[in-house]
C-alpha cells in the first residue's frame, strides 16, 4: 500500500456520543452546545483519483463540532495494508491529543503504533491532535478509539500521513486531495 492501493477494503471513522443531541454536520449546527459529538465518515480505499487510479477515499471529509466538548473517535479499519512512516511523517507512530494520550486500538490500550504497523493516521496538527491507525489482521478489522476536546475555534485540516497516495514518497494523490485523505474540521464556539 506504500505507493497504490490494490486491495479492496474500508476505514470507517465514526464518532460516537455518550451524552446528550446537538449532533453537528456539514457546518450547521443545532442550537444546544452538544456535550459530545456523532460524526460518520467512511473510508474506501478502491476510490478511482483522476490520473491516479485506485486511492483511499473518505466520505464525509468535513464537519464540524463546538469547542470544549469531547469528541469520541472509534475508526473501525479493514485496511490489511501497511503504510510505514518515514522521515519527518515518524512523530505519527505516537498518540498525541488525546484525554490520556492513548488510543484503545484492537481492545489494547497504546500510546503509539510500530512505524511498520500503520496503515493510515487520523492527525490534526493544528490541534495537536493525532490517531495512528495499525494495519488489520486480513481479512478481518481492527477498531481504534481515542477521545479529545478542541480548545480552540476555526477551520483546521485534518490529513492521513501515512504515504498511501501516490508518487515515489506514497504522499501524492488522495494524500493531497481533498475529501480523499484530507478534509476540514470547523471548530465553532
Amino acid at each position: 500500500m506504500k505507493n497504490t492501493v490494490t486491495k479492496a477494503a474500508a476505514l470507517v471513522l465514526a464518532m460516537a456520543p455518550v451524552l446528550g443531541a446537538g449532533v453537528v454536520s456539514g457546518g450547521a449546527a443545532s442550537a444546544a452546545t452538544p456535550t459530545h459529538v456523532t460524526e460518520v465518515m467512511q473510508i474506501l480505499t478502491t476510490g478511482k483519483l483522476a490520473g491516479s487510479g485506485e486511492q483511499p477515499r473518505i466520505t464525509n471529509s468535513s464537519w464540524t463540532v463546538h469547542k470544549g466538548e469531547t469528541v469520541t473517535i472509534k475508526i473501525v479499519s479493514f485496511d490489511d495494508g501497511s503504510a510505514p512512516l518515514m522521515g519527518k511523517y515518524m512523530k505519527y507512530t505516537k498518540v498525541m491529543g488525546t484525554a490520556n494520550g492513548k488510543e484503545v486500538a484492537g481492545g489494547k490500550t497504546v500510546s503509539n503504533v510500530s512505524d511498520i504497523n500503520v496503515s493510515h493516521t487520523f492527525t490534526i496538527a493544528s490541534l495537536g491532535f493525532n490517531m495512528p491507525v495499525p494495519v488489520a489482521p486480513t481479512g478481518k478489522s481492527i477498531v481504534v478509539v481515542a477521545t479529545f476536546k478542541p480548545t480552540k475555534t476555526g477551520t483546521f485540516t485534518w490529513n492521513c500521513y501515512a504515504p498511501c497516495g501516490t508518487g515515489n514518497t506514497g504522499m501524492s494523490g488522495a494524500m493531497s486531495t481533498l475529501g480523499w485523505m484530507t478534509g476540514k474540521i470547523k471548530v465553532v464556539s
